[in-house]
């Protein structure tokens, strides 16, 4: 008849883990020989964050294993059971030793430089006999003290700014075991499985589990080859966690499902319309002023006018859940492993890389500043959409730039900011303004703005500019905006101006923005 075997605790390592944006799911493997019979296998010291219905557990076994029970619990850890705390301490205590062993330094130059402050002083006065000190002796003094004193005050300089450098070392120290502290709550998680062995035989063991206290975000590295007139796109995902243990070297995967969200799609509630039910009478006032009553009778209205407004809102406010557009779903399996520590440092592991042809763009708005952007467009032409975040953009190698993306799906466009290219020169100048009057009687108003703007392209190729500018916009049907020149622009919302110079190495054009704004001399008119 089997046996029941002991409860034993079971080493097992981390192999595979999947980050979510809010979460991770981990998976531990372990494997055992074992005796026929019934055998309990503890996981010990799993993260206080482990979610007990988040348990999958996988066995496969040449003795015909089955599993019977899985069951959690919390296990409260000893100071000393933590080893990343017990590290963090007694790095904490050598910097302490070290913090001790200078102010014990600093205690010694500070009484030599005190015994020179003495020295000088006595060496200036007579001494019992009314003797005073030769000019050679004072000379001597002088010599030894200024001696003294320098290497007392370099001293103190130098212990000065080794101490500064330690406490701030100790203040780092002491903030991440301070974290650490709170990840843990010297609190862990243990997973015990009960299984059944036909006969004897090696068990292997897969248990799964999700944790908070983990995430990733996107990142982007954006290379401009001018030359290839491409752009080399690469894709990051920033890897950051505090679950309470290390992820080293393990096959990680990065999702972009938010687990958060449910399954399901919410259920929509009645919308209740009803009337609102009357106050609650008004308890019987005390006599009043016949003021004083009317202020409290409007009081009260106002009141329940506010109590009846609550209730409605109470009433149709609809619970929901809110999607983000950036929410797809998407797994990129990361193809080397990958070693993520729990402090909650960012780890910057690579998705992928794309080279993507790339059409070239300059803007300006030399209205507003004097310089013209460079951006990209291209085809997001990869199997992997690419979800909003940070990018930072780079002329060859030379860092250029940091911006943002938005999210961009496979096949859809992408638009990269490049940022500012000192190669192509922007002026904008007022030429004139001037106002006169206008009608037979000067009854009218005049004031007319004349812009110089030029460009010119210092680099070896041509290039396109697109140019901005704005049109004052009148809120009133009597003030009159008229465009004079030039007339080859696009004309947009809110006065939005816009056109586009084809430049060739080394060219330079110019054109001249004139507009007149037109309205009674007796309107009082702001912003001009």
């Amino acid at each position: 008849m089997p046996g029941w075997g002991w409860a034993a605790a079971l080493p097992s390592t981390i192999e595979a883990v999947t980050v979510y944006p809010d979460r991770a799911v981990v998976t531990r493997q372990a494997s055992v020989s074992l005796g026929a019979g019934e055998h309990e296998l503890v996981f010990e010291r799993l993260p206080a964050s482990l979610q007990d219905n988040s348990l999958q557990v996988s066995a496969h076994s040449t003795g015909q294993a089955t599993l019977l029970d899985v069951k959690t619990a919390t296990a409260y850890l000893s100071e000393s059971a933590n080893s990343r705390e017990q590290a963090l301490q007694q790095q904490i205590r050598d910097l302490q030793a070290r913090l001790n062993a200078l102010e014990d330094e600093a205690a010694v130059l500070e009484n030599q430089r005190e015994w020179v402050a003495l020295m000088q002083r006595g060496a200036t006065e007579p001494g019992r006999d009314g003797a005073r000190l030769t000019i050679e002796q004072l000379n001597a003094v002088q010599a030894q003290s200024a001696d003294t004193l320098a290497r007392a005050l370099s001293g103190l300089r130098r212990v000065a700014e080794q101490r500064d450098a330690l406490e701030r070392e100790l203040n780092a120290l002491e903030q991440s075991q301070q974290q650490l502290r709170q990840d843990s709550a010297q609190r862990s998680k243990t997973v015990t499985l009960r299984v059944q062995l036909a006969k004897p035989g090696k068990v292997d063991v897969g248990l799964s589990y999700a944790v908070a206290g983990a995430r990733w975000t996107p990142a982007y590295d954006a290379r401009l080859r001018g030359a290839k007139g491409q752009v080399d796109l690469g894709y990051y995902g920033v890897v950051q966690q505090r679950t309470g243990e290390d992820w080293d070297k393990v096959r990680l995967t990065l999702s972009t499902a938010r687990p958060s969200l449910g399954g399901a799609a919410p259920q929509s509630l009645p919308w209740i319309l009803d009337v609102a039910p009357p106050p609650p009478p008004m308890p019987a006032p005390r006599p009043a002023p016949v003021a004083d009553a009317r202020q409290a009778r409007m009081a009260y209205a106002q009141a329940a006018t506010a109590r009846s407004q609550a209730r409605m809102a109470e009433e149709i406010a609809l619970p929901q859940a809110e999607l983000n557009d950036q929410a797809t779903s998407a797994s990129f399996a990361l193809s080397a492993p990958a070693s993520v520590p729990a402090d909650n440092s960012a780890q910057r592991v690579a998705i992928t890389r794309a080279s993507l042809p790339a059409t070239l763009r300059y803007e300006a708005v030399p209205g507003l500043r004097e310089t013209a952007f460079l951006s990209a467009k291209a085809s997001n032409d990869t199997a992997y959409p690419m979800l909003g975040g940070p990018l930072n953009s780079f002329l060859d190698d030379a860092f250029i730039a940091a911006s943002t993306i938005k999210t961009v799906m496979p096949g859809e466009e992408l638009e990269l900011a490049l940022g500012a290219d000192e190669g192509i020169a922007v002026k904008r100048d007022l030429v004139n303004r001037f106002t006169e009057n206008t009608g037979f009687s000067g009854s009218g108003r005049r004031v007319t703005y004349e812009y110089k703007i030029k460009a010119k392209n210092n680099k070896t190729a041509a290039v396109q500019l697109q140019l901005s500018d704005r049109l004052p916009v009148s809120r009133n049907e009597k003030i009159v905006v008229k465009l004079l020149s030039p007339g080859d622009v696009t004309r947009g919302d809110e006065g939005k101006l816009s056109w586009t110079w084809d430049l060739g190495p080394g060219q330079s054009r110019e054109t001249t923005l004139k507009f007149s704004i037109d309205y009674p001399a007796d309107l009082p008119v702001q912003g001009l």
